[in-house]
């Protein structure tokens, strides 16, 4: 049975709720094809052509008559034509006769078989062609042809509404004649850290100081899931100065996102900044690394607090962040779910149960060439370098207290996340 820890929420339920609460921002905009890669499709895409157009030929070889084969005296067949690609033969085939056929070229009238050029053998100039009699009887009628419509059939679904574009779907996209795709408008994010103690990366590092990584986690994740983002920088933990930050990019972005101050010490000040500009719908999630996030809203713009620590911003980032935000711009539920491959577990573990935990993870090879899942040595949140070390994250749920050598565990491969 899951036990979740009282106050907390699960990543599922906490999922299930803010798609249910936070709308699709009904924006649009007509992008042409090479500006489409991993932006959300929101119009279905019809097949306005069968693919193929016409029947064509699957090899490089000769297009005959079937009937003709069953009726042959000798293996000689004169060659009237040739149909290529782009160039297709003019006219019938008539009996008894060939057409030299390129592969992709349409199949001449007439013609309903096609016999590759490795089993005839031609004269010089390829206007006779000899055909052993062991090909002509295993020849079959519609051999080597591939149909019209065989790969899509005019008038179907090819691409539906609410994927996230990859090279493939453009490219059949490209095949319909399309110049252009109804997609989703990039989210407006404003982005920003606080916390007394961060550093500007270039600047001096003064003492008892860090630099802020943190902010450049969440710009990555954003723009990597199409986000336009503003760079407001680095805030200090003062009140008034986090509340004029918010109230002003609340009115002009889709979504803030922030990392730190959303814990409960003296200096987390975002949580009492966006209750008194707007309203807090959920904060603490039953997560590890991840534990204090919050989301919340000021008018419409949504408030996502990630943690201070950089391997619970990426965590929780991945798992909860950029899930929601593909749901914004209209992502299909399918989309937004990560892979999940069952693997075996190269490591020992032991922890307390009630908050489903991940663990930074590489696959290896063992000796019977199976792949197993090791963790990095240590599971503290601090560890930016585990995240850089790691390929993928093992999942351990909420009722785990313990992970064995040999157990199957869930491995989710960073590059299904990013």
């Amino acid at each position: 049975m899951q036990t979740i820890k009282p106050g907390l929420t699960t990543l599922s339920d906490a999922l299930d709720i803010a798609f249910a609460e936070v709308g699709i921002v009904q924006d649009v905009e007509q992008r042409p094809l090479d500006d489409c890669f991993g932006a959300v499709l929101r119009r279905d895409v019809i097949a306005k052509v069968a693919v193929p157009s016409v029947d064509n030929s699957a090899m490089d070889g000769y297009a005959l008559r079937f009937a003709d084969l069953a009726n042959m005296t000798t293996g000689a067949i004169d060659v009237i034509g040739s149909s290529m690609a782009g160039h297709p033969f003019e006219g019938t085939l008539p009996k008894g006769k060939a057409i030299r056929v390129a592969t992709g070229a349409a199949i001449p009238n007439g013609a309903d078989c096609v016999i590759i050029q490795e089993n005839v053998s031609a004269n010089e100039n390829e206007t006779i062609i000899e055909i052993r009699d062991d090909v002509i009887a295993r020849t079959q009628l519609a051999q080597n042809i591939r149909r019209a419509g065989e790969d899509i059939k005019q008038g179907t679904v090819v691409l539906s509404s609410g994927g996230v574009l990859r090279p493939q779907d453009i490219a059949i996209a490209a095949g319909q004649g399309l110049g252009t795709l109804v997609v989703a408008r990039p989210l407006s994010v404003a982005v920003f850290s606080t916390g007394d103690e961060l550093a500007k990366p270039g600047d001096p590092l003064p003492p008892g100081g860090i630099y802020d990584s943190n902010r450049f986690a969440m710009i990555g994740m954003l723009r990597n899931i199409g986000c336009k983002v503003t760079d407001l920088g680095l805030l200090t933990d003062d009140f008034d100065v986090l509340r004029d930050a918010l109230d002003s990019a609340a009115k002009t972005h889709d979504v803030i996102m922030t990392s730190g101050g959303v814990s409960v010490g003296r200096a987390d000040l975002l949580k009492p900044v966006v209750d008194q500009l707007g309203e807090i719908h959920a904060w603490k999630l039953a997560i590890k690394p991840g534990k204090p996030l919050m989301r919340g809203k000021i008018g419409s713009c949504l408030i996502l607090g990630l943690p201070g620590n950089p391997v619970s911003v990426l965590v929780a980032g991945l798992l909860f962040a950029m899930p929601l935000l593909r749901h914004m711009m209209g992502a299909d539920r399918s989309q937004t779910v990560p892979v999940r491959m069952p693997v075996r577990a190269g490591f020992d573990f032991k922890r307390g149960t009630g908050r489903r935990e991940w663990l930074r993870a590489r696959l290896v090879q063992n000796e019977d060439g199976a792949f197993e899942a090791i963790a990095f040595s240590s599971t503290s949140s601090g560890m930016l370098s585990s995240m850089v070390w790691a390929d993928g994250l093992i999942e351990i749920p909420e009722d785990c207290g313990q992970v064995v050598v040999g157990d199957e565990v869930f491995y989710l491969p960073l590059r299904g996340l990013q």
